[in-house]
């Protein structure tokens, strides 16, 4: 019922609005003004134009209501009914003779628009169709639970020692010769090795000390290399360290490479001096458990020489130990193959070989270069058949070496 009177009403509008409509053109004759005729013939235009909205919102209407088509207002109608009678005030205002004004009142108060659904409108299912069942809901998913982070591997310590002595020293009252000890705490998680603290004492002095206050500059880079030590259960170390830029603070600035033997300390600031240091290749023997996991499998064996030829450095008969710890860097170990007291393989700084690690045990080592090339003699370790040949050349003579393993076992 509600829609049927609003219809109604906006009819009756309409009528007004065209009754409305004749009377403005009676006055606009008289005034024969062609400006006002065509004014009023776009009035017209847009009239029209409100007409075929309004049937297309009456059809719109009846099409939600369920029922057939058939021309109808739509309730927005009273708006435009306001727009048209603004026109023709306006018409009637702009004329250049005195006229009587006429005044267009609405025939009813503008009715507002109803508001759209705020739900879907339901479907009409036929008498004779048979209701359709909802779709069962799916069930919810649960969540996969997230995965629990890996637990921290717990950090492994060491305290390595360097004896190193001084070369030179100025600004400080030490003499060629003088003995200094470089101490660094190591730690590591088993994949890397870290140098959170190091310090160098002189003559009961320090020189440097990574936990003075800092202040200015600090360019820093440390590297850390493990070796299986001499006895079981031991470990050897050889660092890098620097600490360098502009400071004014207490700590001095270093740089120290023990694989080149040598190391600086130095202070720019007063008290200036700088001392020059030999350090050994490695540290003193470490014991304990290793900080990499790779050098825990660590090679050790015993030997015993069976053939040799050439100008050999060793005899016959002669017992040899030897090691081979894998290094971070995949498919390289650090080999060590000393007999009767001289280190044949692996003398100083050199020594690393290209390896093969099975699960937890190196099984073969291999250097294809001589000393001439490589700073070693060539050497080859097949674990599998417990062979060892080590073969170098002095000058224009050649030499070789052949071993046979006792018990090469893990460190």
């Amino acid at each position: 019922m509600r829609y049927r009177d609003e219809r109604d009403a906006l009819r009756g509008r309409v009528d007004s609005l065209e009754e409305q409509l004749a009377t403005a053109r009676k006055e606009l004759e008289a005034q024969r003004d062609d400006d006002r005729a065509a004014r009023v013939a776009q009035i017209e235009r847009q009239m029209a134009e409100a007409r075929r909205v309004l049937d297309q919102l009456g059809r719109e209407l009846d099409e939600v209501r369920g029922r057939p088509r058939r021309p109808s207002v739509a309730p927005r109608v009273a708006l435009l009914g306001v727009v048209v009678c603004a026109g023709i005030a306006g018409v009637l205002l702009v004329t250049r003779r005195p006229t009587p004004t006429a005044t267009l009142l609405p025939a009813f108060p503008p009715t507002p628009a109803p508001p759209g659904p705020t739900t879907p409108v339901p479907s009409i299912t036929p008498p004779d169709a048979e209701p359709t069942a909802a779709p069962p809901e799916a069930e919810p998913t649960a969540a996969p639970p997230e995965a629990a982070p890996a637990p921290e591997r717990p950090l492994r310590t060491a305290r390595a020692t360097w004896k190193a002595t001084v070369q030179r020293a100025t600004g400080l009252p030490l003499a060629a010769g003088a003995t200094c000890t470089i101490e660094a705490t190591l730690t590591s998680a088993g994949d890397d090795i870290h140098v959170p603290g190091l310090e160098v004492v002189c003559r009961g002095t320090p020189i440097y000390r990574s936990s003075d206050e800092l202040s200015g500059m600090s360019m820093f880079r440390s590297g850390v290399e493990e070796d299986s030590g001499p006895a079981p259960g031991t470990t050897l170390y050889a660092i890098s360290y620097e600490d360098k830029g502009a400071r004014a603070g207490a700590r001095a600035e270093i740089s120290l490479d023990s694989v080149r033997k040598a190391g600086i300390v130095w202070r720019d600031a007063a008290p200036a001096y700088r001392v020059e240091l030999a350090i050994p290749y490695q540290s003193a023997p470490v014991k304990g458990e290793p900080l990499l996991d790779a050098t825990g499998r660590a090679l050790r064996g015993s030997a015993r020489v069976t053939d040799a030829t050439g100008p050999s450095p060793v005899k016959v008969g002669a017992r040899c130990t030897l090691r081979a710890s894998p290094l971070a860097r995949p498919g390289k170990c650090l080999t060590r193959l000393e007999c009767g007291g001289r280190m044949l393989y692996g003398a100083g700084t050199t020594g690393v070989s290209a390896c093969t690690v099975e699960g937890d045990q190196v099984v073969r080592v291999h250097d294809g270069n001589t000393s001439r090339s490589g700073g070693d003699p060539a050497l080859d370790l097949d674990v599998s058949t417990g062979r060892l040949t080590v073969r170098d050349e002095v000058g224009s003579a050649a030499w070789t070496v052949g071993m046979t393993l006792d018990n090469p076992m893990l460190e």
